[in-house]
């Protein structure tokens, strides 16, 4: 790893355990560091210790985010950065910077000419799109969709209309106890030739990944899908 202070983008597993998705260099990356910035500490420092990281759990050094006001002592924990150290940045599953707060981190980076280093890993959002078999040249990720049956509905209907006007494909997420209701609300709200793709447990050995229009998704049990983590994508296929 370099000597020059860096901020590094730290990938995690998308299924948990499954630590054979990472690439040798961010396993290096890793042990390499002290420093990190966490969204749960507890978890963090469960994945570390899973990849044997040299130093003794306890002498890491792990800043875990504020829920409620992320930036509530992050720029004074980042200050180690200029006195040298480098800092890991981890997300809770997948890449940092993407549908979690990392991107805090990064600005500050950027902002006091620190370097930046991302390091490959796997996505839920990128492999749910490769796997949908829709429009992967275009495309947007809307993460978490209005909550209320009729703010969604009118979500729905215009990320729909993307979908048709601009053939660019809409990818979203949701709490995974809350798979049922927006599954039940795209059944609903969109047009039957819209083409729908669930992702849940990616990478995990219970993976599931269909794409089928909607109205073929019509009588589905998505009981099934109850509490797993789910990728959500419209789009057009051939």
């Amino acid at each position: 790893m370099s000597n020059t202070p860096t901020l590094y983008l730290l990938p995690c597993p998308i299924a948990e355990g499954n630590n054979d998705s990472l690439s040798k260099e961010a396993i290096d990356a890793i042990h390499s560091l002290t420093y990190f910035v966490v969204e749960r500490a507890r978890t963090a420092r469960r994945f570390i210790k899973t990849l044997n990281h040299p130093k003794p759990i306890q002498e890491l050094i792990i800043f875990e985010l504020d829920k409620r006001d992320p930036k509530n002592g992050l720029h004074d924990f980042l200050n180690h950065l200029k006195q040298g150290h480098s800092i890991g940045i981890l997300s809770e599953a997948g890449c940092p910077g993407i549908a979690d707060p990392g991107a805090l981190s990064v600005d500050w980076a950027h902002k006091n000419d620190i370097r930046v280093r991302p390091l490959v890993g796997p996505s839920s959002i990128l492999l749910g799109l490769i796997a949908s078999g829709m429009n992967g040249q275009n495309f947007a990720f809307n993460g978490y969709l209005p909550n209320k049956s009729k703010d969604l509905g009118s979500k729905l209907k215009q990320l729909e209309a993307k979908v048709v006007r601009e053939k660019q494909s809409q990818i979203f997420m949701e709490a995974p106890y809350r798979n049922s209701f927006i599954l039940e609300n795209c059944i609903n709200t969109l047009s039957p030739n819209i083409a729908l793709c669930i992702a849940c447990d990616i990478n995990a050995e219970t993976e599931f990944i269909k794409t089928k229009k909607v109205k073929d998704w019509k009588g589905y049990d998505w009981s099934d899908l109850h509490k797993r983590p789910c990728i959500f994508i419209i789009g057009e296929t051939s």
